[in-house]
């Protein structure tokens, strides 16, 4: 379990054209979660990108139900909901997550923790 947590960033457009977000991804409370590390105006770093519905598969390498936290209006501070259709899994071969969501699949490739924070200090995606 251990080896599918950490530090992964966007390999494609996921969260928007051009944009390349970080997650620190772990296991909390009976679930999968991936914390953005750096974000963006619909969903801010600090704020959980996605997470797996709990205690539904206990093996990641397979597809797992997952919600995807979104926020129509930018404006609104409380306006993050959670949209259901999604599936989250590692690959362990690859060392990726995978998620499935807006009928496409999307990675997110590993990279170190010193590389996650230095792009930490940085401003959140436009």
């Amino acid at each position: 379990m251990r080896i599918s947590q950490g530090y992964f960033t966007n390999d494609r457009d996921f969260f928007g054209p051009g944009r390349k977000e970080y997650l620190h991804v772990t296991f909390k409370t009976g679930s999968w979660q991936g914390l953005k590390i750096v974000g963006d105006t619909n969903v801010p770093r600090g704020k959980v990108s996605f997470r797996t519905l709990a205690d539904l598969n206990l093996d990641i390498n397979n597809p797992t139900p997952a919600e995807i936290q979104i926020r129509a209006e930018t404006w609104n501070e409380d306006g993050f909901s959670w949209m259901e259709g999604a599936s989250v899994r590692f690959d362990s071969p690859s060392d990726k997550w995978i998620i499935n969501f807006w009928g496409g699949s999307f990675s997110f490739s590993r990279v170190q923790e010193e590389e996650a924070l230095n792009a930490a200090k940085g401003a959140d995606q436009e």
